[in-house]
This record gives C-alpha cells, sequence and structure tokens, in this order.
C-alpha cells in the first residue's frame, strides 16, 4: 500500500482524526510494510485496529499540564486513548518517541494491555524495549531519508560502571541496542526478526519462537546459557538501567555504587541491583558467546567489535589480528 492508500483508510477508520496524528500512524505503517516485519500472519487491517484502540490522538505538553509530573518522555492514557510526548523534546528525538509509542501501541495485547514477547510476566522486557526504540529510528530515518552512523559512547555517558564503551547507532537506549545487535549475530538473524516476534501477542508465540531459535544456535556453539538464564541476565542489565534513570528510592544509591533491595527480576525470580554486578553479567555474556564463537567458527569477528568492556574488547581484537597474521602467511 501507498501513503495516500494508508492514510485514507485510517481516516475510513477514524473520520475525526488530526492531520499530525494521522502523519505519524501513517508513516509507522508504511515504514513496517516497507520493511516486512509485520508477520504474514496478522493483517494490516487488524494491525491498524489495535491500534488506534490505544492511541488515536497525540498530544504534546508542557510543564503546565498535570500530565508533566510524569518521568516519561512519552506515554499512552489508555482511557482517552490519547498518546501524550513531551513538548520541550528537540527533534529529532520528539518524532523518534512518538514512533516508539506507536509501536508499542501497535503490539499491545487488547485482551490484558500487556506489550512484548511474553505476555504473562516480565521475562523479554529488555529485548522488547531494544526492538522498540530500533524500529522507532528506522521509521524516522526512512522518511527523512537519513542514515546515523555508529557511535562509540563511554559507559560513563550511560548511567553504567565506567570502564567500557556501546557502539550503537541510536539515539537513546543504546546499551538495549548494543545487547540487540549481539544477539542478531549469534542468531544468524537480523535485527528486524525480533520486531517480527513481537507483534504476535497471543500464549506468548514470540517468546516461543525465540526460545526455538535460540536452541538451534545453543546446540551449534555449545553455549553454556540456558535460554531463560541468558534472559534473566539480559533483564537484569534492563532493571538496573531502568532504576538508574527513572526516579525511585534507589536511584541514588545505584549511581554512588550501593546494592539495592532483591527486585523480582523474573517470576519467583528475586536479585539485587548494582553497576557491578550489570558490568558482571555483561561481560560474562559478551566474553562466553565470543569464546564459542571462536571455537565453533561463528560469526566473532562482528561480535568482538560490540564487546562492551575494553579490555575485554581489546584481547579478542588481538586475537582476530594475530588469526589474520597467520592467514597471510
Amino acid at each position: 500500500m501507498t501513503i495516500k492508500e494508508i492514510s485514507n483508510y485510517i481516516k475510513t477508520l477514524n473520520p475525526n482524526i488530526d492531520s499530525k496524528t494521522l502523519e505519524y500512524l501513517t508513516n509507522y505503517f508504511y515504514v513496517a510494510l516497507k520493511r516486512k516485519v509485520i508477520p504474514t500472519s496478522v493483517s494490516l487491517d487488524k494491525l491498524i485496529k489495535n491500534t488506534l484502540n490505544f492511541v488515536n490522538r497525540i498530544e504534546f505538553y508542557n510543564e503546565n499540564y498535570q500530565v508533566y509530573k510524569n518521568d516519561v518522555n512519552g506515554f499512552i492514557d489508555y482511557s482517552s486513548k490519547t498518546l501524550y510526548i513531551r513538548d520541550n523534546l528537540d527533534e529529532p528525538l520528539k518524532e523518534m518517541v512518538i514512533y516508539h509509542e506507536i509501536h508499542h501501541a501497535a503490539q499491545t495485547n487488547p485482551l490484558n494491555f500487556e506489550v512484548g514477547i511474553n505476555q504473562e510476566s516480565n521475562i523479554g522486557r529488555l529485548i522488547m524495549e531494544a526492538q522498540t526504540e530500533y524500529i522507532a529510528e528506522e521509521i524516522y530515518k526512512t522518511i527523512h531519508n537519513i542514515e546515523y552512523e555508529e557511535r562509540i559512547i563511554p559507559t560513563s555517558n550511560l548511567r553504567m560502571k565506567d570502564g567500557g564503551v556501546v557502539i550503537s547507532s541510536l539515539q537513546i537506549y543504546e546499551l538495549y541496542d548494543n545487547l540487540l545487535t549481539k544477539l542478531a549475530i549469534i542468531m544468524d538473524v537480523p535485527k528486524d526478526y525480533f520486531v517480527s516476534i513481537n507483534y504476535l501477542y497471543n500464549n506468548n508465540w514470540g517468546l516461543k519462537v525465540l526460545e526455538e531459535r535460540y536452541k538451534l544456535v545453543q546446540d551449534k556453539y555449545q553455549l553454556s546459557y540456558s535460554f531463560r538464564q541468558l534472559l534473566l541476565y539480559l533483564d537484569y542489565i534492563y532493571c538496573v538501567d531502568y532504576i538508574s534513570y527513572k526516579d525511585n528510592p534507589d536511584k541514588e544509591l545505584l549511581l554512588k555504587g550501593g546494592v539495592t533491595k532483591k527486585y523480582e527480576i523474573h517470576p519467583r525470580q528475586y536479585l539485587p541491583l548494582s553497576l557491578v554486578n550489570e558490568q558482571v553479567y555483561l561481560a560474562q555474556l559478551d566474553g562466553n558467546i565470543f569464546l564459542a564463537l571462536v571455537e565453533f567458527d561463528g560469526n566473532y569477528r562482528d561480535f568482538a567489535k560490540y564487546i562492551v568492556d575494553n579490555k575485554q574488547r581489546d584481547i579478542a581484537q588481538e586475537y582476530i589480528e594475530m588469526v589474520d597474521k597467520e592467514l597471510e602467511k
């Protein structure tokens, strides 16, 4: 479908929609179709109707609004079907946040208002947020015909313990994108794959598909992590990052290097949060997966680039240089 056809169809479903809301919704569905991230089992008609069930108006607000107290850049009020966006955000962030929230709406289960690959608990939150920001920025880049180069970002700039870098082309959620990129490398899938498996929200279908895919590469590379262990580490990193960002009693404690009370990372799995443990889990994931890819002839070269810890990444690059020298002989 063309942009005009999508726009006209949305107007038939909501004749009173304002021009700006219509423009952003149309852009979202146009790019989602163009990139072929919508599963064949989900019709565009169903997806548009599902999105409009949660968002049929976008409102920009400033500090004079009561909702300004909400400590986020954008959020959806389900009762009024309104997407609220902070008006003081600079571009392109403002437009990216709009697509981010529209994507959440499109992937929300109308039966329980939950979103993500897993609809019964918190499992898979990092992947859910990573793919959401990834596709939001891809939509922005497509609509404006621009591209962003990958950036090297010191971890100290990302509410993390200093001593590493994160490489990402995203403008926000860079750490999540770094991890999603590494998952895509080891699973040998494009990042659009993670977008697609988040659309089907019935019976945790996305989580099941992801687990099946992971078990294939787990056997191939003899990975030591079970699927649930992998997601626990990823979601632990998500929780530390979230608590370090959003105003809450433990925010300053974390940022000062302290250890919080136990949080329920996954159902009945409670762990204290700390930046040190976040760094340990990142290093364990990066180190173990890199070695597995090396041993079983996986794509360790691309993976090495995204290793977060400076020392680990340097060692990995030294190994690659050594292999290259041997090949030149």
